[in-house]
């Protein structure tokens, strides 16, 4: 019986020593491919001008969700309502911290996203005068009301590992119009 026992066990050990995940490597980043072409399939078909990222440096901000609603859609959301989301890695070699960028004409997008958060103060990005919203535990979120009743939320994603503010700051200055083809008749 002992020596039954002592064979379990080593294979046990050689199970644990060989094939479970150590946890000292870093998780590979799985990008979203081809994000760009969805951005561009959103703003066809949203009731606004989509302000969208641009220009980031794909070496270090990294897309790893994209999420879309659009009014045509069965989302579950009331008529009318187009909403665009896209989450980021920002990966330098150091660390890892994640921020989001969401654009939705949903009436209560902030509240949604941002529950009972008060604007805290305002600052000036690439021309645009952003509310700056910070939770009591220092979490940032910076929103933009936009033409055509949409609003631009970028946040840190409010938890541990979030973007800091000079990174929220640059997603906020790269947003540009999104260019929407021509359909033909």
């Amino acid at each position: 019986m002992v020596l039954s026992l002592g064979v379990v066990m080593a294979g046990v050990f050689l199970f644990v020593f060989f094939v479970m995940p150590r946890g000292d490597e870093d998780p590979e980043i799985k990008v979203v491919e081809n994000a760009d072409v969805t951005v561009a399939a959103f703003a066809r078909d949203a009731p606004f001008e989509v302000l969208a990222p641009a220009g980031l440096d794909a070496d270090l901000w990294k897309p790893t969700s994209v999420r879309v609603s659009v009014p045509t859609s069965d989302s579950g959301r009331e008529a009318g309502v187009a909403e665009l989301s896209i989450g980021y890695v920002v990966d330098r070699p150091s660390e890892q911290r994640y921020a989001r960028y969401r654009m939705s004409n949903a009436p209560d997008a902030v509240q949604e996203l941002l529950g009972d958060r008060p604007v805290t103060g305002h600052t000036t990005i690439a021309g645009q005068r952003w509310e700056e919203r910070r939770s009591d535990e220092g979490y940032l979120a910076l929103t933009l009301a936009t033409a055509g009743d949409a609003v631009v939320i970028i946040d840190d994603g409010a938890g541990s590992g979030g973007a800091d503010p000079a990174d929220l700051t640059t997603l906020a200055a790269s947003l540009r119009p999104v260019a929407v083809p021509a359909t033909a008749p």
